[in-house]
């Protein structure tokens, strides 16, 4: 009777070491799940491509603002960092973000990589509900699906998913995947892609393309209309009166995704007067489709107050690698940011 008595007593000891292991390997994202999410991550199913590279999720530290710093936030506290969500990167959000690095054995920095945000993230569904949640809610709402920020993956936030996941190219399942949450947080279209970074661009009420040139009639290639043939699969047209005139020219995706970057990442609100149109020197890189003009930040007339200085500086930092404006010959009421040939 002892032997067999022993021999359970062994076994069990294994097992419960066995499920410890298992706990330690599944992490705290398991273990911190709500209620309402952990049947969300757990059902199976989900995207079917492969999971987004490094340089598709964006960075985020101390100084950022705009929604993508609201959907971290949300992501924070369903991860057991509460933090206020109010899309300011202040030094509260910081404290957090160091305190989840830790507990994830990751560099504790304070700045979101994709080594912090594919920890972050859960794959959501229908029937989800929590902070992880708001924050899916929250980048739908800033990407022109208009959803109510309410914590709850209804039918509603399902249909606005697969109407995000179908204009940025993705499967669309309406499940909020790796891919889906990199989309988001980027900008909506994956890296390459013209057609869908324009649709991204059209959709952000925030950034004023204009319908008019300062100098000349021409509807056909206003910035607005290069975004709009852009959108549609085809080349953005050049004003007649330019140094290349009536031609059809392809948007660098760099330039596109720069552009929406500074709405969905550093979240300014701008107005863009020219891109391939207008009248510019002979060897402008606006004819090659790869840089814009800026007038308005933050509803202040560039060289009437606007804080220029901080917007070139964000336009450098993501990619730009000719930016120019008060103070440079011709640029005194317009910021130029253009990328390399």
């Amino acid at each position: 009777m002892n032997a067999p008595s022993t021999r359970s007593r062994r076994t069990a000891v294994r097992l419960a070491a066995g499920i410890a292991a298992l706990a330690v390997l599944a992490g705290p994202a398991a273990s911190l799940a709500t209620a309402g999410d952990r049947p969300a991550a757990a059902r199976g199913g989900g995207e079917t491509v492969a999971r987004p590279a490094a340089a598709d999720w964006p960075t985020l530290k101390a100084g950022s603002k705009g929604a993508g710093v609201t959907a971290l936030q949300h992501l924070l506290t369903f991860r057991g960092q509460a933090v206020a969500a109010d899309g300011s990167f202040g030094p509260a959000t910081t404290t957090k973000v160091k305190a989840f690095q830790k507990a994830q054995r990751l560099t504790a920095d304070g700045v979101v990589g994709p080594a912090t945000w594919t920890r972050l993230v859960i794959t959501l569904r229908g029937g989800a509900k929590g902070a992880a949640v708001k924050a899916a809610q929250t980048l739908l709402k800033a990407r022109g699906q208009a959803v109510p920020v309410d914590g709850t993956f209804s039918a509603t936030t399902t249909a606005k998913v697969k109407a995000f996941q179908k204009a940025a190219g993705l499967t669309a399942d309406g499940v909020v995947g790796p891919r889906t949450w990199a989309g988001l947080l980027n900008g909506g279209a994956p890296a390459g892609d013209r057609a869908g970074l324009a649709k991204q661009i059209l959709a952000q009420k925030q950034i004023t393309l204009a319908t008019v040139h300062p100098g000349g009639r021409h509807a056909g290639s206003t910035a607005r209309q290069n975004i709009v043939d852009t959108a549609d699969g085809k080349g953005a047209l050049t004003s007649p009166w330019g140094d290349k005139p009536n031609r059809r020219v392809s948007l660098d995706p760099r330039m596109l995704g720069g552009l929406l970057k500074l709405r969905t990442q550093y979240g300014y609100r701008l107005s863009v007067s020219e891109i391939v149109g207008g009248d510019h020197s002979g060897n402008s890189r606006h004819y090659a489709g790869i840089a814009f003009d800026i007038t308005h930040i933050n509803g202040r007339h560039v060289g009437s107050g606007a804080a220029h200085q901080q917007f070139m500086a964000a336009c450098r930092k993501l990619g730009a690698q000719e930016v120019l404006g008060p103070g440079d010959p011709g640029h005194g009421r317009h910021v130029h940011c253009a990328w390399s040939r």
